[in-house]
């Protein structure tokens, strides 16, 4: 059976030997046969070496010039002993994914298993470190599972520091260094799954409709189209966020910065037409975009290239010409007009980001954000060697994201339901007896509100045909697999705002301005 090791990081000096000379003193650990591995030697001399608890220190030398030689030492130390815990004081200057390569080498994979990481901090330090000493401190924070904040003593401390590191690793479990009884849950409480965190509210949300549907549905609110409407869009959407998230992940993990940007054009004359190329030959519809936008921005592509690949790839990619193709009937003027707008739309849109980009940092997490990824992977990770290593990274990132920004799809989703269940009629209404350009913003409006997949809005823009020209069932085939409520949502889980209400505005000039001017031209 694997020996549960248990991980304890955090910066030079935070206190991680006082944190171990403390914690493996109480009385749970006297009949616990302890190996702890040190990574780091500070002014602290670790002193729980005794009949219950042994040490192996190693240096940081070592590991950057020796890990095989460190993992077939630890592989003997263990062997030689009976041992019911692993202990690791990590050095507070190396990556955490350093680590997971160590644990996951062929001397120690089948011998230990990582149990819990608890990252220990220095409340005076904590503030004036984070964002300027490297990938290291906040990659350490994002792959722990609960913190200690050492040096608060108040509860309202603590929610200052709790709120910081949360804003690295979403809903992590922080405590004072004095609260031992929390500590010893969070070491040895059972780690709630991901799936079940996402699936915890479906329950308590079907349990009140199936009270309360009969009353609302009396009230003359269809909360059962509702229902029906969202459950429709989500079994659509999932699929394809599904994609986006591996291809995303894929991104993120097996291409490395470098080969991208080797690769990669640089210059907006070619990054653009690239970027239509790559929209058109994945099959993927805007809630597959928005991951991958996230990952090429990340890793370098320039931002106007970037944006033009996620504009354009729901507009016309293949799948969508063909359902567009079938909706109209055939009719090959309205599949040329969208998929010419589409593009047109786009290369402007990612031309304005390159005429006047944006003068402060876009990605939400600041300057920790260019390092830090959603499930706690950095540029680091890149030292992951060996495909094992890169295929758990690849998993616990795909997993990570898919949850990250499923709960906003899921947000998005169920806005767009209501709108379209109670509000399409009022969108209709509002542009009767009025000219084209009223037409074609309601229309356009109508596409952000009910934020239909890429893939089937034909269908629903086909069924308007009678009631609106031709010019607004484009502006809403153009606009509305660009932005809408669902895409926006997606896009503010890692950007800020004020660039995602800009990237909003200006998609909706753009193709307002492209749809009417073709329209009042000739049009279709």
């Amino acid at each position: 059976m694997a020996i549960p090791v248990y991980v304890v990081p955090g910066f030079l000096d935070a206190g991680k030997t006082t944190f171990l000379n403390e914690l493996l003193s109480l009385p749970d650990w006297r009949d616990c046969a302890i190996a702890v591995f040190r990574f780091e030697s500070g002014e602290a001399v670790f002193t729980g070496a005794g009949a219950h608890c042994t040490e192996l220190p190693f240096s940081k030398s070592d590991l950057d010039r020796q890990p095989d030689r460190i993992a077939e030492q630890m592989r003997e130390h263990l062997q030689d002993r009976a041992v019911d815990e692993i202990w690791i004081e990590w050095n507070g200057v190396t990556p955490f994914a350093r680590l997971q390569t160590l644990l996951l080498h062929p001397a120690l994979r089948d011998l230990c298993k990582l149990g819990k990481v608890l990252h220990i901090a220095d409340a005076a330090k904590l503030e004036a470190l984070l964002g300027r000493t490297g990938s290291a401190l906040p990659e350490q924070i994002a792959s722990c599972d609960f913190a200690v904040v050492r040096g608060v003593y108040t509860a309202r401390g603590l929610k200052r520091y709790r709120r910081l590191l949360r804003g690295i690793n979403p809903g992590v479990r922080v405590y004072r260094a004095t609260q031992e009884d929390d500590i010893r849950r969070g070491l040895f409480g059972r780690k709630r799954s991901p799936w079940l965190s996402f699936l915890l509210p479906i329950a308590p949300a079907v349990a009140l409709y199936l009270l309360a549907a009969p009353f609302l549905e009396s009230a003359a609110i269809p909360v059962n189209k509702i229902v029906n409407i969202f459950l429709g869009i989500i079994l659509q959407a999932i699929p394809f966020l599904l994609i986006g998230v591996l291809l995303s992940s894929a991104i993120q993990i097996f291409v490395s910065r470098s080969a991208i940007e080797n690769r990669f054009p640089q210059s907006i004359s070619l990054g653009i037409p690239v970027a239509i190329l790559a929209g058109f030959c994945l099959p993927v519809c805007d809630c597959a975009s928005v991951p991958i936008f996230r990952s090429l921005v990340r890793k370098g592509v320039p931002l106007p290239t970037a944006l033009t690949f996620m504009a354009v790839t729901p507009v016309i990619n293949p799948v969508v010409i063909l359902s567009t193709y079938y909706a109209f009937s055939g009719n090959l003027r309205i599949v040329i007009a969208r998929v010419c707008l589409g593009v047109f739309s786009a290369v402007l849109i990612g031309l304005a980001f390159a005429l006047w980009p944006p003068k402060n940092e876009i990605l939400s997490g600041g300057a920790l954000d260019r390092l830090l990824c959603g499930c706690g992977c950095y540029e680091d990770a890149e030292s992951v060697t060996g495909f094992g290593g890169k295929l758990e990274l690849f998993l616990r990132h795909a997993q990570a994201e898919f949850f990250d920004v499923g709960k906003y799809l899921v947000i998005g989703v169920f806005v767009s339901a209501v709108f379209q269940a109670v509000g399409a009629g009022a969108f209709a209404s509002a542009q009767s007896g009025a000219g084209l350009a009223v037409s074609v913003a309601v229309m356009m409006l109508m596409g952000f509100a009910l934020s239909l997949c890429s893939s089937s809005d034909a269908v629903v823009a086909r069924s308007f045909a009678n009631r609106f020209p031709g010019g607004a069932l484009l502006g809403f085939l153009v606009f509305g697999p660009m932005m809408d409520i669902k895409n926006v949502l997606m896009l503010s889980s890692c950007f800020s705002r004020r660039f995602v209400a800009r990237l909003a505005v200006t998609s909706f000039a753009i193709c307002f301005a492209a749809v009417f001017l073709f329209s009042y031209w000739g049009g279709v």
